[in-house]
């Protein structure tokens, strides 16, 4: 669940719509920067499919007593998220074995996961997962090697800034936004076309971000799913109730350069 906070209620948006914006974002990738067809079909279906893990997770959102808040993808506990996590991955595997290899090493990127027994199983679980897909794909040239870790970059590139229009509240000012997006999108020098800077996205209204440089073939905008989950219906009904009372809605962001 991607969770913000307001004056008096929570905007709650699955993680599994964010991964949807995601997908729409690599639909819309300027085919010159693609370097290569390649498995595009399969990098697409990775993005699109990133965070099927969270699918079950956020039917009901989980209460994080500690901080009085419900519980985002940052925080989640790691023994339930990590099964999650993995069920999502052999969904994926089931479709496209190339899209469930980017995922698994997407979920692998993650340093947190190092640090308690359940993520370490996790993640010895993946590694071997990882080796054994390589090794049916052939996966073991330098060039091929490249290529992965390209589309590993697409995937987090469409990812960060899927998440940036849904953690972030529409409009809002530069130096205000969450942390992770202020000095640019996390990584993003590292496309070629870049030339070593960061790309970076500004809310111009509540409708309407900036992406410079623009690495989409023209404008085009994105719906992002929520629902507004007020904390005193939370602290009556309890958050299970007041998430499925809460009436669905949606705002459109147009993404421009």
């Amino acid at each position: 669940m991607i969770v913000r906070k307001t004056s008096d209620s929570f905007i709650l948006i699955n993680q599994h719509d964010h991964a949807y914006i995601s997908g729409q974002i690599i639909d819309n990738w300027k085919p010159d920067y693609f370097t290569s067809d390649e498995r595009k079909k399969s990098v697409i279906a990775a993005i699109y499919q990133h965070d099927r893990g969270w699918i079950n997770l956020d039917a009901v959102p989980f209460w994080n007593d500690h901080d009085q808040i419900p519980y985002s993808f940052m925080d989640y506990p790691t023994a339930p998220k990590v099964v999650h996590y993995q069920a999502g991955i052999n969904e994926v595997q089931e479709i496209d074995l190339y899209a469930a290899l980017l995922n698994s090493l997407h979920y692998t990127s993650f340093p947190d996961l190092g640090t308690s027994e359940y993520g370490r199983i996790f993640l010895a679980k993946e590694f071997k997962r990882q080796a054994t897909i390589k090794d049916t794909l052939g996966l073991h040239t330098p060039e091929s090697e490249n290529l992965l870790g390209f589309h590993l970059q697409l995937l987090k590139f469409c990812d960060n800034l899927s998440i940036y229009l849904c953690l972030n509240e529409p409009g809002i000012k530069k130096e205000a936004e969450h942390p992770w997006y202020r000095s640019g999108l996390p990584n993003s020098e590292q496309f070629a076309f870049t030339k070593g800077e960061k790309i970076n996205a500004v809310w111009l209204s509540t409708t309407q971000i900036r992406v410079t440089p623009f690495p989409f073939a023209a404008e085009f905008s994105v719906r992002v799913p929520y629902r507004k989950v007020n904390a005193a219906a939370i602290a009556k009904e309890g958050i299970a109730a007041a998430f499925q009372q809460a009436v669905p809605a949606s705002y459109e962001v147009t993404i421009s350069g």
